[in-house]
């Protein structure tokens, strides 16, 4: 009897073990969405921005537009980063400022600024968007980033 539960024990832990080995395993590596110039606003500032922001660490995801000389961007950190979060808005909007003086640079880490940089970029990105209507989300977006 007492072996049998030494061996159940050693079986559980042997499963639990490779388990968690498995939970941080490699993840899928996210590439952002390049629009480049042929579109409603010229993306290539926002394409480099971005590109500068998911050269960090934390960051695991990012989405950006730019509109003349205003940046937009969202990034998705790590979980455990989370806890760092306006040191990380503070070096990604560092690095696109040091790439870009002259411009007005705004960074998120929000969720609900994300996904909105995210649907505005594919219409960019597809062509399904005029300037009026890409304004008025640009708008929209800087007002979920200040309030």
């Amino acid at each position: 009897m007492k072996m049998k539960k030494t061996f159940f024990f050693s079986i559980l832990i042997l499963v639990s073990v490779i388990t968690a080995c498995n939970i941080g395993g490699q993840a899928e590596e996210v590439k952002p969405l390049f629009i480049g110039a042929n579109k409603v606003f010229d993306q290539t500032i926002a394409d480099e921005s971005k590109q500068l922001v998911l050269s960090m660490e934390e960051v695991v995801e990012v989405k950006g537009v730019n509109k003349e000389e205003n940046i937009y961007i969202a990034a998705k950190v790590k979980q455990f980063d989370r806890f760092f979060l306006d040191r990380i808005r503070n070096e990604a909007h560092d690095k696109i400022k040091k790439r870009f003086p002259e411009a007005n640079v705004h960074v998120s880490t929000d969720k609900k600024v994300f996904l909105e940089l995210e649907k505005l970029e594919r219409k960019i990105y597809q062509n399904k968007i005029n300037k009026e209507n890409v304004e008025k989300q640009i708008k929209k977006i800087e007002d979920f980033m200040t309030g």
